[in-house]
Protein backbone atom coordinates (compact mmCIF):
# COMPACT_ATOMS: atom_id res chain seq x y z
CA UNK A 1 0.00 0.00 0.00
CA UNK A 2 0.78 3.82 -0.78
CA UNK A 3 2.25 4.58 2.54
CA UNK A 4 0.26 7.65 2.77
CA UNK A 5 -2.92 5.38 2.74
CA UNK A 6 -1.40 3.31 5.59
CA UNK A 7 -0.39 6.58 7.45
CA UNK A 8 -4.52 7.73 7.32
CA UNK A 9 -5.55 4.51 8.11
CA UNK A 10 -3.95 4.37 11.09
CA UNK A 11 -4.57 7.69 12.33
CA UNK A 12 -8.60 7.34 11.32
CA UNK A 13 -8.25 3.71 13.51
CA UNK A 14 -7.13 5.85 16.38
CA UNK A 15 -9.67 8.47 16.05
CA UNK A 16 -12.07 5.86 15.52
CA UNK A 17 -11.26 4.45 18.80
CA UNK A 18 -11.90 7.58 20.91
CA UNK A 19 -14.96 8.16 22.90
CA UNK A 20 -17.56 10.44 22.33
CA UNK A 21 -19.17 11.37 25.54
CA UNK A 22 -23.10 11.29 25.89
CA UNK A 23 -25.47 11.61 29.08
CA UNK A 24 -25.72 7.71 29.70
CA UNK A 25 -22.21 7.30 30.42
CA UNK A 26 -22.94 8.42 33.92
CA UNK A 27 -26.14 6.63 34.21
CA UNK A 28 -24.78 3.57 32.88
CA UNK A 29 -22.23 3.52 35.86
CA UNK A 30 -24.13 3.97 38.20
CA UNK A 31 -25.93 1.20 37.73
CA UNK A 32 -22.56 -1.19 37.17
CA UNK A 33 -22.09 0.12 40.46
CA UNK A 34 -25.06 -0.87 42.07
CA UNK A 35 -24.40 -4.56 40.33
CA UNK A 36 -20.96 -4.57 42.21
CA UNK A 37 -22.84 -3.70 45.91
CA UNK A 38 -25.34 -6.50 44.73
CA UNK A 39 -22.72 -9.03 44.36
CA UNK A 40 -21.09 -8.51 47.24
CA UNK A 41 -24.14 -7.61 49.89
CA UNK A 42 -26.76 -10.83 50.23
CA UNK A 43 -29.28 -8.09 50.93
CA UNK A 44 -28.47 -5.97 47.64
CA UNK A 45 -30.71 -4.56 45.32
CA UNK A 46 -32.54 -7.71 43.44
CA UNK A 47 -33.23 -5.63 40.62
CA UNK A 48 -29.38 -5.15 39.86
CA UNK A 49 -28.59 -8.63 38.64
CA UNK A 50 -29.24 -7.87 35.07
CA UNK A 51 -28.56 -4.92 33.10
CA UNK A 52 -30.28 -4.85 29.71
CA UNK A 53 -28.93 -2.05 27.13
CA UNK A 54 -31.62 -1.90 24.57
CA UNK A 55 -30.99 -0.27 20.94
CA UNK A 56 -31.15 0.19 17.57
CA UNK A 57 -28.07 -1.05 15.23
CA UNK A 58 -25.14 1.54 15.69
CA UNK A 59 -26.86 3.15 18.56
CA UNK A 60 -24.05 2.73 20.52
CA UNK A 61 -24.62 0.32 23.24
CA UNK A 62 -21.43 -2.19 22.53
CA UNK A 63 -19.33 1.54 22.73
CA UNK A 64 -21.38 2.40 25.59
CA UNK A 65 -20.42 -0.46 28.02
CA UNK A 66 -16.94 -0.71 26.74
CA UNK A 67 -16.12 3.13 27.63
CA UNK A 68 -18.04 2.24 31.23
CA UNK A 69 -15.80 -0.77 32.73
CA UNK A 70 -12.81 0.56 30.57
CA UNK A 71 -10.15 1.13 33.25
CA UNK A 72 -12.49 -0.39 35.93
CA UNK A 73 -10.75 -3.59 38.30
CA UNK A 74 -13.47 -5.04 38.48
CA UNK A 75 -13.48 -6.63 34.67
CA UNK A 76 -10.01 -7.34 34.86
CA UNK A 77 -8.22 -10.92 34.75
CA UNK A 78 -6.07 -11.41 37.86
CA UNK A 79 -3.44 -14.13 39.12
CA UNK A 80 -4.92 -15.67 42.24
CA UNK A 81 -3.17 -18.58 43.92
CA UNK A 82 -4.63 -20.97 41.38
CA UNK A 83 -3.24 -19.19 38.50
CA UNK A 84 -5.01 -17.09 35.94
CA UNK A 85 -8.82 -15.92 36.83
CA UNK A 86 -11.08 -14.15 34.03
CA UNK A 87 -13.33 -12.11 35.66
CA UNK A 88 -15.28 -10.45 32.14
CA UNK A 89 -16.86 -12.83 30.01
CA UNK A 90 -18.05 -11.34 26.90
CA UNK A 91 -19.48 -12.84 23.89
CA UNK A 92 -21.71 -12.83 21.39
CA UNK A 93 -25.65 -14.82 21.25
CA UNK A 94 -25.51 -17.85 19.35
CA UNK A 95 -27.67 -18.62 16.46
CA UNK A 96 -29.93 -20.70 16.94
CA UNK A 97 -30.25 -19.50 20.68
CA UNK A 98 -30.87 -22.50 22.43
CA UNK A 99 -30.01 -23.57 26.02
CA UNK A 100 -27.13 -25.55 24.74
CA UNK A 101 -26.18 -23.72 22.16
CA UNK A 102 -25.60 -20.74 24.77
CA UNK A 103 -23.88 -23.41 27.11
CA UNK A 104 -21.53 -24.26 24.31
CA UNK A 105 -20.64 -20.79 23.03
CA UNK A 106 -19.93 -19.61 26.52
CA UNK A 107 -17.66 -22.48 27.05
CA UNK A 108 -15.85 -22.27 24.28
CA UNK A 109 -14.94 -18.59 24.96
CA UNK A 110 -13.70 -19.71 27.79
CA UNK A 111 -11.37 -21.91 26.32
CA UNK A 112 -12.63 -25.10 27.26
CA UNK A 113 -12.97 -27.77 24.25
CA UNK A 114 -16.60 -29.11 24.18
CA UNK A 115 -18.23 -30.97 21.19
CA UNK A 116 -20.89 -29.58 19.51
CA UNK A 117 -23.09 -32.47 20.39
CA UNK A 118 -22.91 -32.17 24.21
CA UNK A 119 -26.33 -33.43 25.72
CA UNK A 120 -28.00 -29.97 26.82
CA UNK A 121 -28.33 -31.79 30.40
CA UNK A 122 -24.55 -31.79 30.46
CA UNK A 123 -23.85 -28.37 28.81
CA UNK A 124 -25.45 -26.14 30.91
CA UNK A 125 -23.78 -28.15 34.17
CA UNK A 126 -20.64 -27.57 32.73
CA UNK A 127 -21.07 -24.02 32.24
CA UNK A 128 -21.62 -23.52 35.91
CA UNK A 129 -18.18 -25.40 36.89
CA UNK A 130 -16.19 -23.04 33.79
CA UNK A 131 -17.68 -20.26 35.36
CA UNK A 132 -16.41 -21.35 38.92
CA UNK A 133 -13.09 -22.48 37.32
CA UNK A 134 -12.43 -19.38 35.81
CA UNK A 135 -13.98 -17.33 38.43
CA UNK A 136 -16.07 -15.24 36.33
CA UNK A 137 -18.03 -12.31 37.62
CA UNK A 138 -19.43 -10.36 34.97
CA UNK A 139 -21.00 -11.91 31.95
CA UNK A 140 -21.35 -9.48 28.56
CA UNK A 141 -23.72 -10.83 26.32
CA UNK A 142 -23.87 -9.21 22.56
CA UNK A 143 -26.69 -9.57 19.64
CA UNK A 144 -28.81 -10.74 22.70
CA UNK A 145 -32.06 -10.17 20.23
CA UNK A 146 -31.51 -13.70 18.85
CA UNK A 147 -32.90 -15.47 22.20
CA UNK A 148 -36.35 -13.69 20.57
CA UNK A 149 -35.86 -15.78 17.58
CA UNK A 150 -36.42 -19.80 18.39
CA UNK A 151 -39.30 -21.30 17.27
CA UNK A 152 -39.98 -22.89 20.71
CA UNK A 153 -41.60 -19.98 23.56
CA UNK A 154 -40.46 -23.27 26.22
CA UNK A 155 -36.98 -22.91 24.53
CA UNK A 156 -36.71 -19.16 25.05
CA UNK A 157 -38.07 -20.11 28.83
CA UNK A 158 -35.35 -22.70 29.17
CA UNK A 159 -32.70 -20.08 28.18
CA UNK A 160 -34.50 -17.29 30.08
CA UNK A 161 -34.83 -19.33 33.48
CA UNK A 162 -30.92 -20.33 33.29
CA UNK A 163 -29.98 -16.80 32.75
CA UNK A 164 -31.62 -16.24 36.16
CA UNK A 165 -30.18 -18.58 37.64
CA UNK A 166 -26.50 -17.73 36.88
CA UNK A 167 -27.66 -14.30 38.52
CA UNK A 168 -29.24 -16.67 41.47
CA UNK A 169 -26.48 -19.16 42.11
CA UNK A 170 -25.97 -19.23 45.81
CA UNK A 171 -22.01 -20.34 45.69
CA UNK A 172 -21.16 -18.33 42.89
CA UNK A 173 -22.99 -15.54 41.19
CA UNK A 174 -22.47 -13.60 38.55
CA UNK A 175 -23.98 -10.47 37.04
CA UNK A 176 -24.91 -10.35 33.13
CA UNK A 177 -24.87 -7.36 30.87
CA UNK A 178 -27.43 -8.16 27.85
CA UNK A 179 -26.80 -5.92 24.86
CA UNK A 180 -29.67 -6.15 21.70
CA UNK A 181 -31.38 -4.44 19.06
CA UNK A 182 -35.72 -2.90 20.17
CA UNK A 183 -37.08 -6.90 20.53
CA UNK A 184 -35.26 -7.77 22.99
CA UNK A 185 -37.24 -5.53 25.64
CA UNK A 186 -39.68 -8.39 25.04
CA UNK A 187 -37.41 -11.28 26.93
CA UNK A 188 -37.46 -8.86 29.95
CA UNK A 189 -41.26 -7.90 29.36
CA UNK A 190 -42.58 -11.71 29.28
CA UNK A 191 -41.41 -13.27 32.37
CA UNK A 192 -41.84 -11.36 35.59
CA UNK A 193 -38.97 -13.42 37.58
CA UNK A 194 -36.45 -11.41 34.94
CA UNK A 195 -37.99 -8.35 35.20
CA UNK A 196 -37.77 -8.44 38.95
CA UNK A 197 -34.35 -9.01 39.06
CA UNK A 198 -33.11 -6.05 35.97
CA UNK A 199 -33.22 -3.07 34.91
CA UNK A 200 -33.02 -1.45 30.80
CA UNK A 201 -31.90 1.34 29.55
CA UNK A 202 -33.08 1.94 25.92
CA UNK A 203 -31.48 3.92 23.41
CA UNK A 204 -33.85 6.12 21.16
CA UNK A 205 -33.05 8.37 18.74
CA UNK A 206 -31.38 11.72 18.77
CA UNK A 207 -34.41 13.68 18.40
CA UNK A 208 -34.28 16.76 15.50
CA UNK A 209 -34.66 19.34 18.22
CA UNK A 210 -31.48 17.51 20.20
CA UNK A 211 -28.42 19.77 18.13
CA UNK A 212 -26.59 20.37 21.19
CA UNK A 213 -25.84 16.76 21.54
CA UNK A 214 -24.51 16.33 18.04
CA UNK A 215 -22.52 19.81 18.18
CA UNK A 216 -20.79 18.74 21.29
CA UNK A 217 -19.73 15.62 19.26
CA UNK A 218 -18.86 17.69 16.24
CA UNK A 219 -16.19 19.45 18.32
CA UNK A 220 -14.97 16.58 20.26
CA UNK A 221 -14.53 14.60 16.96
CA UNK A 222 -13.02 17.45 14.88
CA UNK A 223 -11.35 19.43 17.56
CA UNK A 224 -10.11 17.04 19.90
CA UNK A 225 -9.81 13.60 18.65
CA UNK A 226 -8.09 14.60 15.07
CA UNK A 227 -6.46 17.70 16.00
CA UNK A 228 -8.31 19.72 13.26
CA UNK A 229 -10.26 22.85 13.07
CA UNK A 230 -13.77 23.92 12.00
CA UNK A 231 -13.45 27.10 9.23
CA UNK A 232 -14.91 29.52 11.37
CA UNK A 233 -16.64 31.14 7.95
CA UNK A 234 -18.61 27.49 7.52
CA UNK A 235 -19.52 27.13 11.00
CA UNK A 236 -20.83 30.02 12.19
CA UNK A 237 -23.18 29.26 15.24
CA UNK A 238 -26.63 29.60 13.09
CA UNK A 239 -24.62 26.85 10.31
CA UNK A 240 -23.05 24.71 13.33
CA UNK A 241 -26.81 24.17 14.55
CA UNK A 242 -27.96 23.68 10.40
CA UNK A 243 -24.89 20.63 10.15
CA UNK A 244 -26.48 18.89 13.45
CA UNK A 245 -29.72 19.09 12.45
CA UNK A 246 -28.59 17.28 8.66
CA UNK A 247 -27.09 14.71 10.02
CA UNK A 248 -29.89 14.03 12.60
CA UNK A 249 -32.18 13.91 9.73
CA UNK A 250 -29.83 12.13 7.19
CA UNK A 251 -28.46 9.33 9.65
CA UNK A 252 -32.40 9.05 11.34
CA UNK A 253 -30.95 10.01 14.61
CA UNK A 254 -28.79 6.82 14.56
CA UNK A 255 -26.23 8.16 17.05
CA UNK A 256 -23.44 5.36 15.76
CA UNK A 257 -24.08 6.67 11.95
CA UNK A 258 -23.85 10.19 13.07
CA UNK A 259 -20.75 10.15 14.76
CA UNK A 260 -19.18 7.89 11.92
CA UNK A 261 -20.20 10.43 9.47
CA UNK A 262 -18.21 13.33 11.22
CA UNK A 263 -15.53 10.73 11.53
CA UNK A 264 -15.84 10.37 7.11
CA UNK A 265 -15.76 13.80 7.16
CA UNK A 266 -12.62 14.52 9.17
CA UNK A 267 -11.32 11.90 6.60
CA UNK A 268 -12.43 13.45 3.79
CA UNK A 269 -10.47 16.59 4.90
CA UNK A 270 -7.34 14.81 6.07
CA UNK A 271 -7.18 13.28 2.68
CA UNK A 272 -7.02 16.49 1.15
CA UNK A 273 -4.09 17.48 2.81
CA UNK A 274 -5.96 20.08 4.92
CA UNK A 275 -6.58 21.26 8.66
CA UNK A 276 -9.76 22.88 8.32
CA UNK A 277 -12.75 21.19 8.14
CA UNK A 278 -15.41 22.34 5.94
CA UNK A 279 -19.01 22.38 4.91
CA UNK A 280 -18.31 20.99 1.78
CA UNK A 281 -15.99 17.51 3.53
CA UNK A 282 -19.54 16.71 5.22
CA UNK A 283 -21.16 16.87 1.76
CA UNK A 284 -18.67 14.90 0.44
CA UNK A 285 -18.94 12.32 2.93
CA UNK A 286 -22.63 12.16 2.66
CA UNK A 287 -21.98 11.00 -1.03
CA UNK A 288 -19.44 8.42 -0.56
CA UNK A 289 -21.95 6.86 1.99
CA UNK A 290 -25.46 7.58 -0.32
CA UNK A 291 -24.09 8.09 -3.78
CA UNK A 292 -26.56 10.60 -4.02
CA UNK A 293 -27.44 12.74 -7.17
CA UNK A 294 -26.30 16.28 -6.26
CA UNK A 295 -30.02 17.60 -5.63
CA UNK A 296 -29.86 15.11 -3.41
CA UNK A 297 -27.60 15.82 -0.90
CA UNK A 298 -28.97 17.53 2.63
CA UNK A 299 -25.49 19.26 2.51
CA UNK A 300 -25.61 20.88 -0.67
CA UNK A 301 -29.60 21.97 -1.12
CA UNK A 302 -31.36 24.59 0.69
CA UNK A 303 -34.48 21.91 0.38
CA UNK A 304 -32.60 19.09 2.66
CA UNK A 305 -35.69 18.68 4.77
CA UNK A 306 -37.49 17.39 1.26
CA UNK A 307 -35.03 14.62 1.24
CA UNK A 308 -36.02 11.34 2.63
CA UNK A 309 -34.41 10.81 5.68
CA UNK A 310 -31.97 7.83 7.25
CA UNK A 311 -30.21 7.64 3.63
CA UNK A 312 -26.70 8.21 5.69
CA UNK A 313 -28.02 5.75 8.20
CA UNK A 314 -25.64 2.63 8.89
CA UNK A 315 -26.98 -0.47 7.58
CA UNK A 316 -26.41 -3.57 9.57
CA UNK A 317 -25.69 -7.17 7.00
CA UNK A 318 -29.09 -9.63 7.47
CA UNK A 319 -28.36 -12.65 9.40
CA UNK A 320 -28.88 -15.12 7.03
CA UNK A 321 -27.56 -19.17 8.44
CA UNK A 322 -26.89 -20.02 11.90
CA UNK A 323 -23.79 -19.72 13.19
CA UNK A 324 -24.34 -22.80 15.43
CA UNK A 325 -26.15 -26.24 13.91
CA UNK A 326 -28.55 -26.84 16.34
CA UNK A 327 -27.82 -30.71 16.26
CA UNK A 328 -29.89 -33.61 17.33
CA UNK A 329 -28.99 -34.75 20.84
CA UNK A 330 -27.01 -38.18 20.82
CA UNK A 331 -26.62 -40.50 23.65
CA UNK A 332 -22.59 -39.96 22.54
CA UNK A 333 -19.67 -39.37 25.36
CA UNK A 334 -20.36 -36.24 24.77
CA UNK A 335 -16.42 -35.21 26.78
CA UNK A 336 -14.75 -37.79 25.07
CA UNK A 337 -11.15 -37.23 25.02
CA UNK A 338 -11.84 -34.26 27.37
CA UNK A 339 -10.79 -34.29 30.93
CA UNK A 340 -13.41 -32.04 33.59
CA UNK A 341 -11.00 -29.80 35.52
CA UNK A 342 -10.92 -30.59 38.89
CA UNK A 343 -11.15 -27.77 41.78
CA UNK A 344 -8.06 -25.98 41.61
CA UNK A 345 -6.77 -27.14 38.10
CA UNK A 346 -6.01 -24.54 35.43
CA UNK A 347 -5.70 -25.56 31.82
CA UNK A 348 -2.58 -25.55 30.74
Amino acid sequence: MDPADVQLADRMDAIRKMNCSTPRDALVKEYLGAMKRSLISQNGEKKAKILFIVGESNAGKSRLIKNAIAGDPAFHSYDDEDGHAKQLLRTTTPSPCTQRNVAIRFVKDLGFPVRDDILKTRAWPLLEDQIRFHRVRWGIIDEAQRMMKVDNPSDLQEVSDNLISLVDAVDWPIRLVVLGVPPLAELRRRDKQMEERSEIIELSPVPAAKTSRVEVWLTEIIVDHAGLAMRRSDFTRGNLVLVAEKLIHGCAGNAGSIIEHIRSAVEVTIRAGRTEVLIADFAQAYYNRTRCLPHDNIFEVSTWKAVPEGAAKIKEPIETKPELGDQPEQQVDDNAGFKKPKAGDRPR
